[in-house]
């Protein structure tokens, strides 16, 4: 089978140097500089105040409090572009192999603190649900995550992310006297930033005492044998607009045994990689 894609040239000019590889496994979180385009940015920003403006009406949330949204992906056209972005797609691939899925979605707006004097709680949380406490220790990377910043974040009291570096290695939150601020790394980037970081990095939320609203979109890729967290299966009518490759990461196949045994037509990933960038992919075993 052979697989046509528009964006073949573009994704093997931002494979993953080794020196990437090694910084995302070693501090658990990756950034790229300047990886949207100012015009998909500005299309990005219309959909994203649009949907911002229907959902605060939906949830009757006012103007001034956090709004989020997930499965973002159904909302409009625009996200589908993301899916497999050139400046981050091949990163992805190459941190968690070809046999992949996004399973998240998520919008995040939130307009400045009315409150002046509120610093950070704790807050400090691991991606990943019930895994987290379900599955044995050390736990499996099973997932990751892309942001992209729609917003500055890059002076103090932005509401950036704030992470602990290399903390995707540790099961247990080091306790508040282990803990001082220079553990933690406020992740101060500009509008069009995007940060891949691992699940189980610990992380939280800065406080937003800026004159800005902090937008950031949150999409997340796990292995296809996973659930999605804010779907089951997509509308048909968008799968049609997908690429086969597109349509992999949507969570389509052709066979329900695919999901844990999947054949060359289940992962079209897999067939563009060796056809493109000669990899030798054995479907069982390695990966």
């Amino acid at each position: 089978m052979t697989v046509t894609n528009r964006a073949s040239q573009d994704w093997l000019q931002y494979c993953a140097t080794q020196e990437q590889l090694d910084t995302f496994n070693n501090d658990g979180y990756l950034i790229v500089e300047e990886a949207l385009t100012p015009q998909i940015i500005d299309q990005l920003a219309e959909v994203i105040n649009r949907v911002d403006y229907e959902e605060r009406k939906k949830q009757k949330l006012s103007n001034d409090v956090i709004l989020s949204k997930f499965c973002m992906v159904a909302e409009d056209d625009i996200f589908l572009e993301l899916l497999d972005w050139p400046k981050t797609f091949p990163l992805l691939w190459d941190i968690l192999g070809w046999n992949i899925q996004l399973y998240i979605s998520h919008l995040i707006t939130y307009p400045p603190e009315l409150d002046k004097d509120k610093v950070p709680t704790d807050g400090w949380h691991q991606d990943g649900g019930r895994p987290v406490r379900e599955m044995e220790r050390p736990q499996p990377r099973l997932s990751l995550k892309i942001s992209y910043w729609l917003s500055d974040v890059d002076g103090p009291d932005c509401g950036a992310m704030q992470i602990l570096p290399g903390s995707h290695k540790r099961d247990v939150l080091p306790s508040e006297s282990d803990l001082n601020s220079n553990d933690i790394l406020e992740l101060r980037v500009k509008s069009g930033t995007a940060v891949l970081f691992d699940r189980r990095i610990w992380h939280r939320r800065g406080v937003n005492h800026s004159d800005i609203t902090r937008k950031v979109l949150f999409f997340g890729y796990s292995y296809r044998w996973l659930r999605g967290l804010d779907y089951n299966v997509l509308p048909e009518e968008i799968l049609d607009k997908c690429d086969l490759i597109r349509r992999q990461l949507l969570g389509d196949g052709i066979d329900i045994k695919g999901w844990w045994q999947p054949t060359a037509a289940d992962v079209p990933l897999r067939t563009w990689i060796q056809e493109n960038r000669g990899d030798e992919l054995p479907i069982w075993g390695s990966t």
